[in-house]
């Protein structure tokens, strides 16, 4: 049965909406110059995956071939965008973690899934509901630390600084869920009338219903092995990397399918379904957007996603990995005062620069030790007094990289193997992580990694010439001083992260 505005506004969760938003029904202009500002976070979408890139990312083994994505375009075309847009540990709570406290994993403490964020770190909602006076509301999927994935409104306060708008399904898949949180999301932000500005989530899970499509999938179920619908010439290329693969002990051997496994007609498959959750994800934001586009006020829409999927690539499907499959992410933002159809290509931008961005949207000055740089100079078109010449990010607990405008620079220490961090407890000392030589375990310190063993290989690609990330130059004498310079870099962070770690303690 379908319901209209009004039943569903009668309804239960219609009800829910109405008393977050503290209004009636109707939209009115906010009475303030700070915006309303809706960040969407989609879970596992690949940079590549909007139809709106054709142009720029012209390799027809691009998902941008082969799906059209109306309502992302839309925010491509009258938003900034950008391609260089890193996540800052690929795999779920690590990189929302990252986003929603803008700083490091080994920092916020998430450095795997489903553990809390160190009480010491504040959440974006923590922080502007108190240093900005804005209402805070989350929706859908958080996963960024804690026990649960998707909070219901029962009991306390589930998130920390912010209030919970329901949905029904709870965590479910992303084919329920998402159509609940961006049904819920456009009808709350079409009657939001309180003196407050708004900043909401809404946390979207696909396309990360593509984890059950593989034989590493708890759920079993995997990918077809024919042309089964007839698709033909419709179904997408293969990647130009599927079979480049290099000696990864100790550095990424999570979620490959052997070639004994899959043949190309179950990648082409797989791939193909992975794109059709992105066009139904498309879909769910674009609703969002009428709702946005119905108040016509200052409200800015940031879109993201925590981390991307291999997509066949490396023979790879899900996340972890340090390869460009998973950590190029999408970045879009949208609203009054940002330049439209500008596609950056040039700046280095990470997930951890979502928190001070917001803040500067909002007018409120960021925590100390932030790890990200405002976007709002680039969003606007303003010259730049300086930018970062690379970025950092984390992965597989133990894992760093450095990538700078040409090149990535990838190697890991060697972890314990014990992580018994619980769930609920952000405070637990000196957890085993990482080996110091000689085989002791240890908790990382950061600054202090030459203390600690590291595994045997590193990766050095030269990613301006070898997108695709197809030879490893770490072996090569030609690139000595090039691995050496990156090797430094990452030295310099591991200082910096101590510091900052060291002040949040005192």
């Amino acid at each position: 049965m379908s319901l209209n505005r009004r039943d569903f506004l009668g309804s239960a969760v219609g009800g829910t909406l109405l008393s977050l938003s503290g209004g009636s029904v109707g939209a009115a202009p906010i009475g303030t110059d700070r915006p309303n500002i809706l960040m969407i976070i989609v879970d596992q979408m690949n940079l590549d995956a909007i139809s709106a890139y054709r142009e720029i990312l012209k390799d027809p083994a691009y998902g941008c071939h082969w799906l059209n994505t109306p309502n992302l375009d839309y925010l491509v075309g009258n938003g900034t965008s950008f391609i260089e847009s890193h996540s800052a540990d690929p795999i779920c709570c690590p990189a929302r973690a990252s986003v929603f406290t803008g700083r490091m994993s080994c920092e916020h403490g998430v450095f795997y899934n489903n553990i809390g964020i160190d009480a010491d770190v504040p959440n974006l909602g923590q922080w502007l509901e108190r240093e900005a006076g804005y209402k805070t509301v989350y929706c859908g999927k958080w996963h960024a630390g804690g026990a649960w994935n998707c909070p219901t409104i029962s009991g306390v306060r589930k998130i920390p600084g912010f209030d919970i708008l329901p949905v029904g399904s709870h965590y479910g898949v992303g084919r329920t869920l998402d159509y609940e949180v961006s049904t819920s999301t456009e009808a709350f932000v079409r009657n939001y009338k309180d003196p407050r500005p708004l900043f909401m989530v809404a946390g979207l899970l696909n396309p990360h219903d593509i984890c059950f499509w593989h034989p590493v999938s708890s759920r079993g179920l995997i990918t077809l092995d024919e042309d089964y619908y007839g698709l033909g010439e419709a179904l997408p290329s293969l990647p130009p990397n599927q079979d480049v693969s290099f000696d990864e002990t100790g550095i990424t051997d999570r979620n490959k399918i052997d070639p004994n496994q899959w043949g190309d007609m179950q990648w082409k498959n797989y791939i193909h379904d992975y794109l059709r959750q992105i066009e139904i994800l498309d879909r769910d934001v674009g609703r969002m957007l009428d709702a946005v586009r119905a108040r016509d006020d200052n409200t800015v829409v940031i879109f993201t996603s925590d981390h991307g999927d291999g997509a066949g690539r490396h023979r790879r499907v899900g996340k972890w990995q340090p390869y460009e499959s998973s950590v190029k992410v999408p970045l879009i933002i949208y609203g009054p005062g940002v330049r439209a159809g500008a596609v950056d290509q040039k700046h280095l931008v990470s997930g951890v620069d979502l928190f001070p961005t917001v803040c500067e949207l909002a007018g409120a000055v960021s925590p100390q030790n932030m790890r990200g740089y405002s976007l709002v100079p680039l969003l606007r078109g303003t010259a730049m007094q300086e930018w970062r010449d690379h970025v950092y990010y984390s992965f597989q607990h133990t894992g760093r990289c450095i990538r700078t405008k040409k090149y990535k620079y990838v190697m890991r220490y060697k972890f314990s193997g014990q992580v018994s961090k619980p769930p609920s407890g952000p405070e637990v000392p000196d957890l085993p992580f990482v080996l110091k030589e000689g085989g002791a375990a240890s908790r990382f310190v950061p600054g202090e990694g030459d203390r600690f063993e590291k595994e045997p290989n590193e990766f050095l690609f030269d990613i301006e010439n070898d997108p695709w990330e197809t030879r490893n130059l770490a072996g090569d004498p030609q690139y000595s001083t090039v691995l050496e310079a990156h090797e430094q870099l990452l030295r310099n962070w591991e200082a910096m992260l101590d510091i900052g770690t060291r002040h949040d303690r005192n």
